[in-house]
């Protein structure tokens, strides 16, 4: 069928190609040096370009072939016309030998150009491509995929293209699966796709999508497993732990897979702070701890967090009041109040400072020596407890809550009457807690 197979002569004509030396060929790609021919080859190619521009692909076959033969240096463009050509063939064809005949010659046209005009990292990305997508159930087929995308990622470095990487990321997951390449293999090949898309400047839509891509593979088939990245990083980490760009991609792949709290992690968390220290890379650090549940180191670095001279009031407020949450955890009461009195004062507004005051001094109650002094926290507590509501309304019910639990631990009449003092009087309560309340005694 005219367009769809190559005729004999034609495939005469291609095995003659790479047997004729090169030296055969004038500085304008022909074979021949005759005016005659040199004018065949300028008619054959402008009526290949007719045709192809109106998309008749049947038409252009002939003509097309007949530039490719005798003048295969005359355009590179013919061969990227070819590949559009020979793909709407292999789309437009059934499932047998002729549709696997045409992507032989697909991947012939891909030989030429590279033959004639270079280009290798480029072209073997599209090559590789290609042949994924027409045999990508052949694992032969996808061996050979993966090593032309691989070559080509290697050669093009920040050059590559977003589809190239991605067929490469694709054809490796193919290879894991078949038991053609381990996990350590494939785990190498994602960090060096990652830390060529980290580099590249030009970041568009494309971009995003194909970076989006590439993660959803490697999470959707499980190859970024905890498990797999520990074993991996494993023979890596001692002898790289200092490298920072190693530590960066370490700690992306790992928080990628949701495997945030892995020692690896942490540790490699820790050594980039050694290169990068500061309030943010503290606090990063800190939340890290939190959710390990190591709330001193937590409170280190949030200490740090809170210091520096670019934070605004409303992150440095809600630093203290994190280094409070954390203090209080580890029952360094004083230290908790001190804190979120920090948070208030950078936000008077701040409801949950209030109400984490109001906790802590209940908390810290057995600092303040007999029974009687002990239950005067809670009229401090309530105290906080009823600012809070009132700057943040939607802490009311959560307010109301904790003074009707702790109003029945005031002290009673008796105790009240017995220190001399009567409701409403002012008392000051003592220890750490420091504050100014009323009295206020249990019904």
């Amino acid at each position: 069928m005219k367009g769809k197979t190559l005729k004999p002569f034609i495939l005469s004509a291609l095995i003659l190609l790479f047997v004729i030396p090169l030296h055969s060929q004038d500085s304008n790609g022909s074979r021949y040096t005759s005016d005659e021919d040199s004018i065949n080859c300028g008619r054959y190619l402008s009526a290949y370009r007719g045709f192809f521009r109106l998309k008749l692909y049947e038409d252009v076959y002939d003509s097309w072939w007949y530039v490719v033969n005798n003048c295969p240096a005359a355009s590179e463009k013919m061969y990227v016309d070819g590949v559009t050509m020979y793909r709407y063939f292999i789309d437009a064809s059934p499932y047998g030998p002729k549709r696997e005949n045409l992507i032989d010659t697909l991947m012939l046209i891909y030989n030429l150009r590279m033959e004639y005009f270079g280009g290798e990292g480029n072209v073997l990305g599209r090559k590789g491509r290609d042949l994924l997508t027409y045999r990508g159930e052949n694992i032969e087929a996808v061996q050979q995929a993966y090593g032309m995308l691989k070559k080509s990622v290697d050669l093009q470095g920040i050059e590559s293209q977003e589809t190239a990487m991605l067929y490469y990321i694709s054809a490796g997951i193919g290879l894991n699966k078949k038991g053609k390449i381990n996990d350590n293999q494939i785990i190498d090949d994602y960090l060096k796709v990652i830390g060529i898309m980290d580099q590249q400047e030009k970041r568009g839509s494309r971009w995003e999508r194909a970076r989006a891509s590439i993660d959803d593979l490697m999470l959707k088939e499980k190859i970024l497993s905890c498990e797999a990245l520990n074993t991996y990083y494993s023979t890596l980490f001692e002898s790289e732990k200092n490298d920072k760009t190693f530590l960066k991609k370490l700690i992306t792949v790992y928080t990628i897979s949701g495997c945030d709290r892995s020692d690896f992690f942490v540790q490699a968390s820790e050594n980039l702070y050694k290169f990068e220290p500061g309030p943010e890379s503290a606090y990063n650090l800190a939340i890290l701890f939190i959710t390990r549940n190591d709330f001193e180191t937590a409170a280190v670095y949030l200490k740090e967090a809170t210091e520096g001279e670019n934070i605004d009031m409303e992150t440095r407020a809600e630093r203290y009041y994190k280094l409070a949450v954390v203090s209080n955890a580890n029952k360094e009461f004083c230290k908790a109040i001190e804190y979120a009195r920090e948070a208030i004062k950078l936000k008077s507004d701040y409801g949950k400072a209030y109400m984490l005051l109001g906790d802590v001094f209940i908390a810290s109650r057995k600092n303040l020596g007999d029974d009687f002094q002990q239950r005067t926290a809670f009229w401090a507590a309530a105290d906080k407890y009823l600012k809070a509501s009132s700057v943040d309304p939607t802490l009311s019910e959560e307010s109301k809550q904790k003074l009707d639990d702790y109003t029945a631990q005031f002290p009673n009449n008796e105790e009240v009457f017995f220190r001399d003092m009567k409701d409403g009087d002012s008392y000051l309560v003592g220890g750490c807690i420091n504050e100014s309340t009323t009295v206020r005694s249990r019904k």
